[in-house]
């Protein structure tokens, strides 16, 4: 019989006890921990039921992509890009009763490896034609005019995503026309706005697209004849717009008196601004009206003469020859169809013997079946 104080031999030993308290402890917290993945993972399952996929690629590449249902897909789609793991550069494919969406990394909820095929993604701005959209400055303009409206605000979207500071989208609704070369626009996206600022060569130009002329895929061809222009040379520009040509020719060869005439009274404001913004005042001298008027009133004789509109520049060319310096560079531009044998130089000859091509290129497509060419005349007597 076991003594007063001694411990009872069918009782656990207070070691025992202390360890089945807490393997029961943790049992009851394993359970509720199981219990709650459990219900975790149905949940996961029942409301998102995605799979991290092993995909190949069409491309030979192996890329990562989370298999959704179907109904669920946008809301995944919405939560990776939160996450950061959603992959721009590939196709998200959709069947009859799941969609892999394109992920950089595997996300924590992912499980399962399978294999599929997936497409490189190309963002709808790179795959229409570059002729298809500008920029200047904080617009973008949709060139294409037979466009229909619904692809045209898709690819406005596109074009603001990738190109941040856009802050207005227009389509052009009708063709450069009339003296005062101006086209017809409508907003598609973003700001009801057509002036902004547009920055070109070290040179800001101030520019409304609804009441002046301005084209961005000349800045090409306003380098070249920049950097063309000689030391000390007297420069007209006898369609001058809001004075890109001029401007950037000034600012590159400071020696240079640019002669900037334009017959748009709203262009020539924006001209006198431009002048004033990029502190060529000295340099460029302004002149409001018809170049085939105020050309033959001035008694300088040019060494540089640049005729830029290109559906009538050649008419004005007899206007330049009463002007044009010994030896002077004359810089015509002029729209020709490109599938017929073009007329140009037989024209050019025809108005003077004294001249000679020495340059001719496409500087830019106007559309799929003209294109504008620049022709370098020299002219060999005055």
């Amino acid at each position: 019989m076991p003594q007063e104080g001694s411990p009872n031999p069918t009782s656990p030993r207070p070691a025992v006890q202390k360890h089945r308290k807490n393997q029961t402890t943790n049992q009851k917290t394993t359970q509720k921990r199981n219990h709650r993945n459990r219900y975790a993972s149905q949940t996961t399952a029942k409301s998102i039921r995605w799979l991290i996929v092993l995909v190949v690629m069409a491309d030979g590449g192996i890329r990562l992509a989370v298999k959704v249902a179907r109904e669920m897909a946008e809301t995944v789609r919405r939560q990776l890009i939160k996450q950061n793991l959603f992959d721009r550069s590939r196709c998200i494919v959709k069947t009859e009763n799941y969609v892999l969406i394109p992920v950089l990394a595997r996300p924590l909820d992912a499980f399962e490896v399978v294999e599929a095929e997936l497409p490189s993604r190309k963002p709808l701005v790179e795959t229409v034609l570059k002729a298809s959209f500008d920029i200047v400055g904080s617009i973008a303009v949709i060139n294409d005019m037979d466009m229909p409206r619904d692809k045209a605000e898709a690819l406005a979207v596109e074009i603001v995503r990738h190109h941040p500071r856009v802050k207005t989208v227009l389509q052009k609704t009708g063709m450069v026309a009339g003296e005062e070369r101006v086209a017809a626009y409508h907003v598609l996206h973003g700001e009801p706005v057509t002036e902004t600022v547009h920055r070109e060569s070290g040179c800001v130009f101030k520019v409304d697209l609804a009441k002046a002329f301005f084209n961005p895929r000349l800045s090409g061809e306003r380098l070249r004849v920049a950097s063309q222009a000689g030391e000390n040379e007297a420069v007209l520009d006898m369609f001058a717009g809001v004075g890109p040509f001029s401007i950037i020719i000034a600012r590159k060869k400071p020696s240079t008196t640019v002669y900037a005439v334009e017959k748009n009274p709203a262009a020539h404001q924006y001209l006198l601004t431009n002048i004033k913004l990029n502190k060529v005042e000295e340099r460029v001298k302004p002149f409001l009206g018809d170049a085939a008027e105020i050309v033959p009133t001035h008694d300088t004789c040019f060494n540089r003469i640049i005729m830029n509109l290109p559906h009538q520049s050649i008419k004005y060319l007899p206007t330049a020859l009463e002007k044009a310096a010994p030896n002077a560079t004359i810089h015509l531009y002029v729209v020709e169809e490109r599938n017929k044998p073009s007329t140009t130089r037989q024209t050019i000859a025809e108005i003077s013997e004294n001249i000679s091509v020495v340059g001719e290129r496409v500087v830019k497509e106007t559309s799929p079946k003209a294109v504008i060419k620049a022709y370098d005349l020299l002219v060999t007597k005055a």
